[in-house]
């Protein structure tokens, strides 16, 4: 092979000419002929049966088509499925039970259970009459006690979000022995306990949810255009809640603004337009305000954790326990709690050495926006629970925090390791992240930073962060590779896009695979016309299962190619050599190219050049590193500014390097968002949203961010032939931490020693007001 090299390589992401010329197509850009178009009334209660829904002065209002309630649809639909009792989401919690399964349906049923249910759907003939006509239709309810905050949750005489469950209380799951960890605590030298809450956030999609549903009555079938995280996923879902056969539903995810998780799912209004397309015998076409985003879009985080370190005499870490509540709101949405149980538990012990450990998981309905999967889940809350603790474990011993860290962090040569709560890792190399972090912001020099900041009357902080995640997800991923006579390499892949480049780094791993231009390689996903089968992305895993696809679906291909290239050039296979997208006898002048033969396999056989592979592991990978953050705070205000941020990061081998540091740069953002400004906050007596817009509901902009430094520290993965462990959560999962141990390391000297998320100006300000030690910086 002529040796053409694109992995590895910087290369401008070739999407963006489309993006940036304006000619993206997103859901909301797609229309059809006789399009209508939907909108939703929604409770504006957070709890209350529904007594009676009337619906008449909306059905004759001008342009209407059709005002559907839950009598309407209940017959020719079911629940979104949650796959709790699926194989191999079959959770049994403490004692063999099962987790609550509350249905949701598209619409409401009996009564409404947080502010922003839907109750009823209406479509017409433009946008304006759907929604004018949605504010007219009237339900008569009957009002109920709201279950908001944990208190509420965790309080038996608070009324039952779920009757038919008999308490709030959805599951309790278990790990660990817990005489084993009572032992050693009872054995311990020094003991470390936190009490923190990681806050509920928003996802905020650039793009709005959206969907445009269409029915052929000719042949009794569906086309979805829908953004989401996976075309096969929303194919077989609304399967089961339609009630038709897979194969009557096709797919196609157009350009889509984001995921992060949330558009792992099917929510209740694709369920909705596609009953009433095939109601109407005309395309349906429904998009979210803003406003209905916040209210409607699953949500993240929120849980309240106790968290407790046992050390031996000289800071060994022995055992850590840890009970969380966890607000997952009114429902459980698709795979929600089977992501949280595979992420979360292996993590427990992070990248240190225990002997033991012990977690318990509650979950808890609440009158709120239901909780699912976002970029990091399980893996951020275990890790800024397990480095705030380490920080406190380092005051306790009075061991210095770095010191204590490198006393019990696993070393490379004690890998592969299993740790006590069930992860296996493979090849890390936690202390050099660490070191070199520290090198890139100059550990060494900080003290000095620090003494001129409090010579110019400011705090200074510094914080670090070691963290493990691990990545993968669903185990399998489908590719087929095609080879098209008019001059195009095709990678059709089960995984999907929404935002993170995969038309670039896909081409450059089958450019290279093939040995040919990358502007001859062409990549298609969320099509499941044109893809037979995927698991879409999630879980960092599109490049390490994707790609090993793809790697795998390549040299399937030019086994395949070869056979045909020694037929067609009558010669014996080990005469051959492929170089440049052809097949050469070496001293003459024949060949073959890759394109001559699928021109010549259609003219024979009317068949294509190509072949399909599906790539499987059996454990999650662990991608890994180390964040350091530097800030400081005026102390009259308390307003905080972020220095500097360092992050090295081992995602095994990277394939775009330009790409990757650009997720990683807006993971970062993603986690300090959450450091230092978002939080959903619900009204307690109420339950209304009271940051539902982004007048209230704080994201972080490009003057918010520190100065952002990246580095790789390589290690390969051995499971998949890219050597690839996953990039795109660890920036957010280990962020965190390091921002709020920063925060605290510069309250310190002012005897503040406690401060949860997010740690805003105001919350910082309340902290150095109610500290003891001198605020004299």
């Amino acid at each position: 092979m002529s040796g053409r090299r694109y992995i590895g390589e910087p290369i401008l992401r070739l999407e963006d000419q489309r993006f940036l010329t304006g000619q993206g197509c997103y859901t909301d850009d797609i229309s059809r002929p006789e399009q209508t178009w939907s909108a939703v009334a929604r409770s504006p209660h957070a709890h209350a049966r529904i007594k009676h829904i009337d619906k008449s002065i909306a059905e004759n209002m001008p342009g209407v088509l059709a005002v559907l309630t839950h009598q309407d649809i209940v017959e020719s639909t079911h629940p979104i499925p949650t796959v709790i009792g699926f194989d191999p989401a079959i959770l049994a919690g403490r004692d063999g039970q099962v987790p609550a399964d509350p249905p949701q349906w598209g619409l409401a049923v009996d009564k409404v259970r947080l502010v922003g249910d839907g109750v009823a759907f209406v479509v017409a003939e433009t946008l304006a009459q759907a929604q004018a006509a949605a504010e007219q239709v009237h339900v008569d309810y009957e009002l109920l006690d709201n279950v908001i905050s944990f208190e509420d949750a965790l309080d038996p005489s608070s009324p039952l979000l779920w009757e038919q469950h008999g308490s709030n209380t959805s599951f309790i799951w278990d790990q660990g022995d817990t005489d084993e960890v009572e032992a050693v605590f009872n054995d311990a030298a020094h003991t470390a306990s936190l009490t923190l809450e990681n806050p509920r956030q928003l996802v905020a999609f650039m793009e709005p949810r959206a969907i445009l549903a269409e029915y052929h009555d000719d042949n009794g079938t569906f086309t979805v255009h829908a953004g989401a995280q996976s075309a096969h996923s929303i194919q077989n879902v609304l399967s089961m809640t339609l009630g038709v056969p897979v194969s009557d539903i096709h797919v196609i995810v157009p350009d889509t603004g984001g995921g992060f998780g949330a558009r792992n799912i099917v929510y209740p209004e694709f369920i909705l337009a596609c009953f009433a397309a095939r109601a109407l015998g005309r395309p349906v076409h429904w998009t979210a305000e803003r406003s209905e985003a916040f209210l409607t879009d699953t949500q993240a985080r929120d849980q309240r954790v106790q968290v407790d370190l046992a050390m031996g005499p000289a800071g060994e870490f022995r055992a850590i326990r840890a009970r969380i509540a966890w607000r997952h709101g009114a429902y459980v949405p698709s795979r929600s709690l089977w992501v949280h149980i595979s992420f979360m538990p292996g993590l427990l012990c992070g990248p240190y050495r225990f002997e033991t450990c012990y977690l318990e998981l509650k979950g808890l309905f609440t009158n709120t926006g239901p909780v699912h999967a976002f970029r990091g889940v399980g893996r951020a809350e275990m890790s800024y629970m397990l480095e705030r603790l380490v920080d406190k474990a380092a005051v306790v011993s009075g061991i210095d925090r770095i010191e204590l860290r490198q006393r019990n962090l696993i070393a490379p040569e004690q890998m592969p390791y299993k740790t006590p709560a069930g992860a296996l890792y493979g090849r890390c190399e936690f202390q050099r992240n660490l070191d070199l972090a520290q090198q890139a912001i100059d550990w060494q020099g900080f003290e000095a930073r620090k003494a001129q900041a409090a010579r110019d009357g400011r705090l200074r902080g510094i914080g670090v962060s070691v963290y493990v995640e691990s990545t993968g997800g669903a185990p399998s991923e489908f590719s087929e590779v095609r080879v098209d006579p008019e001059g195009w390499v095709e990678a059709r892949m089960g995984t999907q896009s929404f935002g993170m480049g995969h038309e670039t780094v896909f081409a450059q791993v089958l450019a290279e695979r093939l040995d040919v231009d990358l502007e001859h390689v062409r990549v298609i996903n969320g099509d499941t016309a044109l893809v037979k089968q995927g698991f879409g992305s999630h879980g960092s895993r599109s490049m390490r299962i994707g790609g090993g696809a793809l790697v795998l679906g390549s040299d399937r291909l030019l086994e395949k190619a070869t056979t045909l290239a020694a037929e067609h050039l009558e010669v014996a296979q080990a005469d051959l050599e492929y170089r440049d997208g052809e097949f050469v006898i070496p001293g003459t002048d024949r060949a073959v190219s890759l394109f001559e033969l699928a021109r010549a396999c259609e003219a024979s056989s009317d068949s294509k050049l190509a072949a399909e592979a599906v790539f499987e592991t059996h454990n999650h990978a662990f991608a890994n590193g180390a964040h350091i953050t530097e800030v400081e705070i005026d102390v009259e205000t308390g307003q905080l500014e972020l220095i500097s941020h360092v992050l090295v990061i081992d995602v095994g081998n990277v394939v775009n390097p330009l790409i990757t540091r650009g997720q990683l740069h807006g993971g970062i953002a993603q986690g300090i968002g959450q450091a230092v400004f978002e939080n959903v906050v619900y009204e307690p007596e109420t339950g209304q949203l009271q940051s539902g817009s982004f007048m209230d509901y704080c994201l972080p902009r490009a003057d918010d961010m520190p100065a952002v430094t990246t580095s790789f520290n390589e290690v390969p993965c051995e499971d998949n032939p890219l050597g690839a462990k996953g990039a795109g959560e660890g920036p957010t999962t280990g962020s965190p931490p390091a921002v709020i141990n920063a925060i605290l390391d510069a309250l310190s000297t002012c005897g503040v020693t406690e401060l949860d998320m997010p740690a805003t100006p105001f919350r910082i300000w309340q902290a150095l007001q109610g500290a003891d030690g001198d605020r004299t910086p």
